[in-house]
C-alpha cells in the first residue's frame, strides 16, 4: 500500500542562464538538482527546460508531518541569506520554497508554516509553491 510522501525544497532560478558552480560554491552547499536552460527534458527529448534552476532538498520522505522535510531544508539556508540576496542581484533570480505532497489512501499530513521559515521567507524574498497531489485510493486497504 502507498504512503503518503512530502518533499521540501529551495530553489535559485531565471529564464537565462547563471553559473550554477558560482551558486554553489557561494553558498557552499551542494544542490540536489540543477537544470540548465535549453537542456532536454529526461523523459521527452523533444521538449526543453525553461529554465536555469539551483535547488537544494533532500528528497520525498513518508510522513504526514511537512515539518519534518521543511525544517532540514530552512535550517541549511538560515545562515545564508546575505549570500542569497547577493545571488539574487547578481543573477535576476527568483528564490522559492516548494513543498510537494503526495496524498495516498486519503491521508492528509499537517500543513503549517511556522515563523522560522515564513522569516526566511521573507527575509530573501522567497514564496511558497505548494504542489498537493491526491491519489484515489481503494477502501478495501482501509485499516
Amino acid at each position: 500500500m502507498e504512503k503518503t510522501r512530502v518533499q521540501a525544497y529551495f530553489s535559485l532560478s531565471n529564464d537565462d542562464d547563471f553559473p550554477l558552480d558560482e551558486v554553489t560554491k557561494r553558498l557552499n552547499i551542494q544542490p540536489s538538482r540543477t537544470t540548465k536552460v535549453g537542456e532536454p527534458l529526461p523523459l521527452n527529448s523533444a521538449r526543453h527546460y525553461f529554465s536555469t534552476t539551483w535547488q537544494y532538498g533532500l528528497g520525498y520522505k513518508e510522513t504526514l508531518d511537512v515539518d519534518e522535510v521543511l525544517m532540514p531544508v530552512i535550517d541549511k539556508l538560515e545562515s545564508k541569506v546575505i549570500d542569497i540576496l547577493l545571488l539574487k542581484k547578481d543573477y535576476n533570480l527568483v528564490a522559492k520554497f516548494y513543498i510537494v505532497i503526495e496524498i495516498n489512501n486519503g491521508r492528509t499530513p499537517g500543513l503549517a508554516i511556522y515563523t522560522r521559515a515564513s522569516k526566511l521567507a521573507t527575509e530573501i524574498d522567497a514564496v511558497f509553491d505548494i504542489d498537493l497531489y491526491a491519489y484515489p485510493y481503494n477502501e478495501l486497504d482501509e485499516v
